[in-house]
Order: structure tokens, then C-alpha cells, then sequence
């Protein structure tokens, strides 16, 4: 795993990644998991990022895909290509701005702030109430994205947010398991059924 300067610094961006041999054997684990625990899934859905395809396409191979921008990656901007040093030289200021902002709200340069993912979520959520209602459905998305689209879901603080972003990220090829319920009021929401995550090929790698 590559810290941020070496990600900024490596001549691959970011979304075209590969996945590691260890990625794949973990995507094959888990699909395996997920193709017994659900033998009908009827929809698919994945980010652009060439490592989240590719895990999707392990886990179901042959079976239609719907390729999703709003479920990709927070957007670093600039720190997507630049080192920190790079940026104390270039743009001290954004530094100052980041610190005085904070992570939950600073869009870097080129960027996205936590909020523009939020949007991303609440229209990607629109799309599953409309077009996924009562069918089985399985997302390959990212670390920060998951968070975010949590506290989306569960309605909890951003101080929460930032606490588990900083507090580590999900494990890679883990399940993160909701079912689509009603409320009293008749209205549909998404009731988590894994208070943790689960993590099929823990103890088989």
C-alpha cells in the first residue's frame, strides 16, 4: 500500500490502478461468498476505478455491469499529483486553508470537498429507490466513499465521519450488508444488517 506522497508520485492516476495478486485472491474469496449467500443478484453496480471493476468482474464474472461515476473515489485534486512538499512550494496556502477548514469541509484545488460526495450519494440513492426496489443489488465502491454514504444513511455527525475515516478504512473485498425496508410512515430506507463489516477471506489469506 502506497502512502499519499508515493500515490501522488506514481506515474499511474489513481483511478487505473491494478489490483495487487493479494486483492484478487481476496475479490475471489468473497465473491465466492457472495454467489452462495445470494444466487440471484439482479443488479450490479460499480465506480470507474479500474481496481473496483476488476473486483466486480472476479467476483461475477460474465454478468452485466452498470459502470457508475457518482460511486468513484473522493476527488483529490491536486493532491492526486502532488507530493506535500510540492504543494507547501507551490500552494502554501491551501495548507493553511485545509487546517483552517477542516477534512469534512476542504475542497482542494481540482478537488472534492465531503459534501460534493454527499451529493453524489443522495442522487445515487434516488436511483436505487426508483429503479432497485425489492431486488438484490451488490456496489463494489471505496473507503471514503462508504463512510460518507453511512453517514447519509444513518444520519450521523460529521465529527462521527471523520473519526472513522481517520480511525482506518473497511477492509478491502469486505460485505457491508443493508436491506430495504419501510418505515412507519410507509416510506422505503436501508436498514444495516452488519453492524460490522464482513470479511470472507479473514484467516484464508
Amino acid at each position: 500500500m502506497r502512502d499519499v506522497d508515493e500515490r501522488a508520485a506514481y506515474h499511474v492516476p489513481s483511478h487505473a490502478y491494478d489490483l495487487t495478486e493479494r486483492g484478487r485472491k481476496q475479490a475471489e474469496i468473497t465473491g465466492a461468498w457472495l454467489r452462495e449467500k445470494y444466487p440471484k443478484v439482479h443488479v450490479r453496480y460499480v465506480s470507474y476505478y479500474k481496481r473496483a471493476k476488476d473486483t466486480m468482474a472476479i467476483m461475477f464474472p460474465g454478468e452485466e455491469v452498470y459502470e457508475d461515476p457518482r460511486l468513484a473515489e473522493a476527488q483529490r485534486g491536486i493532491y492526486n499529483t502532488m507530493t506535500r512538499k510540492q504543494v507547501e512550494a507551490r500552494f502554501p496556502e491551501e495548507l493553511e486553508r485545509k487546517e483552517k477548514e477542516g477534512l469534512y469541509h476542504y475542497r482542494p484545488l481540482g478537488g472534492e470537498s465531503s459534501p460534493d460526495i454527499e451529493l453524489r450519494i443522495e442522487s445515487f440513492l434516488s436511483t436505487l429507490t426508483r429503479d432497485c426496489r425489492g431486488k438484490t443489488v451488490v456496489i463494489v465502491v471505496h473507503g471514503h466513499w462508504l463512510i460518507l454514504f453511512q453517514r447519509v444513511i444513518h444520519h450521523f455527525s460529521i465529527e462521527e465521519a471523520m473519526a472513522r475515516y481517520h480511525g482506518g478504512v473497511v477492509p478491502n473485498a469486505s460485505v457491508t450488508e443493508y436491506r430495504g425496508t419501510y418505515d412507519d410512515d410507509g416510506e422505503p430506507y436501508l436498514k444495516l444488517t452488519t453492524p460490522q463489516p464482513i470479511v470472507p477471506w479473514e484467516g484464508k489469506l
